[in-house]
């Protein structure tokens, strides 16, 4: 068999190799074929950010964001995947750009969460930070509508985004926002 027969056999068989030797990622659906990223804590915050900056005014000071530290899972539904880093969510914390912390029942619950906190608000969960090209990362974030004890009971709210985020310089800003069905939090149609 000459070289140039070989070649395409060769090219197959490692394929197939590749392909079996791969991880499964068949129920992956935050990420998919990517990679957690390697960025500092503090980095992450800052990729947090501009998500948060992409879906809400931040710098309103009648919006109240609290921090659920668990992360979203790779696959379909809500079940914590990690928690992110006491460092991610006190540089968060420091930027003012959350206001403190709630972890809501992932289950069973009927109505609006309610959290302890000064005003009624989101409660938001994220993905860890994937790989994508150069200085681009992309992250998952969920949020959902949170009451205070205090406050009037309002109408349940949820939804979830995926923000493709590019580095610019020391800086990070959402460039993408992709709307994320209801179905990969585990809700019916």
């Amino acid at each position: 068999m000459t070289f140039a027969r070989r070649l395409p056999v060769g090219i197959a068989v490692l394929a197939i190799l590749t392909a079996c030797g791969a991880d499964d990622d068949s129920n992956t659906v935050r990420g998919r074929g990517l990679n957690v990223s390697q960025l500092s804590a503090i980095a992450r915050a800052h990729v947090y950010e501009a998500a948060l900056r992409a879906a809400f005014d931040v710098d309103d000071p009648s919006l109240s964001l609290l921090l659920d530290s668990r992360e979203l899972p790779r696959g379909v539904g809500l079940a914590p995947g990690g928690t992110i880093p006491d460092t991610t969510t006190s540089e968060m914390r420091r930027r003012g750009v959350t206001k403190g912390a709630c972890q809501p029942p992932l289950e069973g619950k009927r109505g609006p969460t309610r959290c302890s906190a000064a005003l009624p608000g989101y409660v938001v969960r994220f993905s860890p930070v994937f790989m994508l090209r150069g200085d681009s990362v992309q992250v998952y974030l969920y949020a959902q509508k949170y009451d205070t004890p205090g406050s009037a009971v309002t109408e349940r709210l949820r939804f979830e985004r995926a923000y493709q985020v590019v580095r610019r310089g020391d800086d990070w800003r959402a460039v993408r926002e992709g709307r994320v069905p209801k179905e990969i939090r585990g809700e019916p149609k």
